[in-house]
């Protein structure tokens, strides 16, 4: 396995994933900075919880493409070299989309990582009043995380079937829509089949606004169990059926 694990890297060694990432997570950086630049100080006091419910508004919109590109990059050796026949000769067919999915979710870790970071640099730029609380970042970093992870494990089922890479990345494109969507819809049996709502159904942080006074008061709700094991379901489901038809996909 470890020689395995060594080949994934020089293959991706050149394919500048680290800078999609960077890119990406500037993108993120730069937008809540905006965002939290238009408050005023006293709606800054409760800043995390404000940052706690734009994070994952933002990766609803930018997640999915990101994912397909990271899945594409990832996949790019076997897919567009078209060497998959012969690599599939050299390791075990399954451990390839093992280690797939490995590096994919290492490069999220680091993501993911960058982005708790992102949160105590804009506390400490703009002085947020209200304590950060150590569940909060728990919640947040198995939202983001796992969330995550399951749309990467579709994307890379669809970078290894369709040597045209254009349909993954507009199913990616197709995801953030509807992603985007699912937070002005209703609990209901809609989003929870939908793996890009779970960004919204995951959400800990909720707010209320007076018309009257235009004041935003934002406060915890309680973290969503039943989607999470319903979300962890669909990971191992996933992974399952991907990995199945991936042994089966001729080559």
């Amino acid at each position: 396995m470890q020689r395995e694990w060594r080949t994934e890297w020089i293959k991706v060694r050149y394919r500048k994933v680290g800078l999609l990432l960077m890119a990406f997570l500037m993108l993120i950086f730069l937008w809540v900075s905006w965002a939290l630049s238009r408050n005023t100080k006293e709606e800054m006091a409760d800043g995390y919880r404000m940052i706690f419910l734009q994070l994952p508004m933002i990766h609803t919109i930018l997640a999915p493409t990101m994912l397909a590109m990271l899945a594409s990059r990832l996949c790019d050796a076997e897919v567009k070299g078209d060497t998959l026949k012969l690599l599939c000769t050299l390791e075990h067919k399954g451990r390839l989309f093992d280690m797939k999915l490995l590096m994919g979710a290492c490069y999220l870790a680091l993501f993911v990582f960058a982005e708790v970071g992102i949160l105590f640099i804009q506390g400490a730029i703009y002085h947020f009043q209200r304590p950060l609380e150590p569940v909060q970042i728990l919640f947040f970093v198995l939202q983001i995380y796992l969330v995550s992870f399951a749309i990467f494990l579709l994307q890379v089922v669809l970078s290894f079937f369709f040597e045209n890479q254009i349909l993954p990345l507009a199913i990616g494109l197709l995801g953030s829509f509807v992603g985007l969507f699912s937070w002005f819809f209703a609990n209901g049996i809609g989003k929870l089949v939908l793996i890009w709502a779970y960004y919204s159904q995951l959400c800990f942080v909720a707010f209320d606004w007076e018309k009257e006074t235009r004041v935003i008061t934002y406060y915890n709700k309680p973290f969503d169990v039943f989607s999470f094991a319903l979300l962890i379901v669909f990971l191992v489901a996933g992974y399952v059926i991907g990995k199945s038809l991936f042994l089966r996909k001729e080559i």
